[in-house]
């Protein structure tokens, strides 16, 4: 039956309860507890990047015997050593020698080679919004509560960051252009309509801004943003579609508060969508997102396909049967009023609900 149809489901509230989870990318020390609160900018985690081995030849690279290299190295096995620093060497006319690509240490030598460990520095992962450690498995991850805005998007390039929310465009349509991204904007989370431009991009570097929100974005910008050093979230997709109105007003008007986002990067097989959420306070508990709602009257929904691409209104009613549409195809569709729009009939498999 129709009224069994469970639909794909978009968060854009003004204030929801979210949970976030960060999980350690190798060995590591959780430096937080249990119910200790935290802001953005908290380490909670260390990690030590588990270390990657390289064969060096050094009787090719100094055109010697193995016999030779192995009275040419310079360094004790097992001793610490860092990047640039001589291992072997030097030989011959051209004074030829051998140095450490990275920090690590020689492990062993064997036939003119050496096996070398490189070292990674420790780095930091931080809370990334402010809220309270709900969780943590006391080895690899920790699961912080937060509650605030929550708004989810269609495409982010895997990145992840905070800052201050700033409306560059102060329209829902507005184009990026480079020479709006100056230093007043440096640390700031960009909220604009459509980007268009590599320069504009490129120019967050120069800034630097810490993430981009933007309603839609050119497909060939695609490899561009995915190489950007900050979090780039698109709400709508790719093309020229401007913001949907339920999400750019949620956002501009909370435009000058931090925002925190997690520009999740799509996979197979995972559901998790790219968010936005700005942090705000609460004076009562705050229900976490629904995962399930039913199509009925009085549901907001938004358009996915042309000819209402990221339209928003009401579902009117459940259309009985199946649906004739000017392409031939027959499909299960609603009656929606959409906003600016009027009446039309979207079959179910087009739209999203807005809960």
């Amino acid at each position: 039956m129709i009224a069994n149809h469970l639909p794909r489901i978009r968060h854009i509230l003004p204030m929801a309860t979210v949970q976030r989870e960060r999980k350690l990318d190798g060995p590591g020390v959780l430096t937080v507890r249990v119910r200790e609160k935290v802001q953005s900018t908290d380490v909670i985690a260390e990690v030590q990047p588990r270390p990657r081995h390289h064969f060096l030849d050094l009787a090719s690279a100094l055109g010697v015997s193995d016999a030779d290299a192995a009275r040419l190295l310079r360094v004790d096995l097992g001793s610490n050593v860092e990047a640039g620093q001589i291992l072997a060497g030097p030989a011959g006319i051209a004074r030829r020698t051998v140095r450490a690509p990275a920090n690590g240490k020689v492990l062993s030598l064997s036939r003119g080679r050496v096996l070398f460990e490189a070292r990674e520095e420790p780095h930091a992962i931080h809370a990334g919004v402010p809220g309270e450690v709900a969780g943590s498995d006391g080895a690899s991850s920790i699961t912080i509560v937060a509650v605030g805005a929550l708004i989810q998007g269609a495409w982010g390039n895997g990145r992840r960051g905070w800052g201050v929310l700033r409306d560059v465009g102060e329209s829902r349509s507005a184009r990026l252009e480079p020479s709006q991204l100056d230093m007043m904007l440096r640390g700031a989370v960009v909220l604009t309509g459509v980007v268009d431009d590599a320069k504009s991009l490129q120019q967050g570097i120069e800034i630097p801004i810490r993430g981009l929100v933007c309603g839609s974005m050119a497909s060939e910008l695609i490899p561009v943003a995915l190489h950007m050093p900050y979090p780039i979230l698109v709400t709508e997709g790719f093309g020229e579609t401007p913001m949907n109105s339920p999400t750019y007003d949620l956002l501009s008007t909370n435009a000058g508060r931090e925002a925190s986002l997690e520009a999740s990067l799509l996979e197979p097989y995972e559901s998790q969508l790219p968010e936005i959420l700005v942090p705000l306070p609460a004076t009562q508990d705050v229900k976490s997102p629904e995962r399930i709602v039913q199509l009925q009257p009085g549901v907001r929904v938004r358009a996915l396909r042309a000819p209402h691409t990221g339209a928003v209104g009401k579902l009117l009613h459940l259309m009985p049967g199946v649906e004739s549409f000017p392409s031939g195809i027959l499909a299960r569709s609603a009656m929606v009023e959409l906003e600016e729009i009027g009446s039309v009939a979207i079959p179910l498999s087009n739209m999203e609900v807005i809960a």
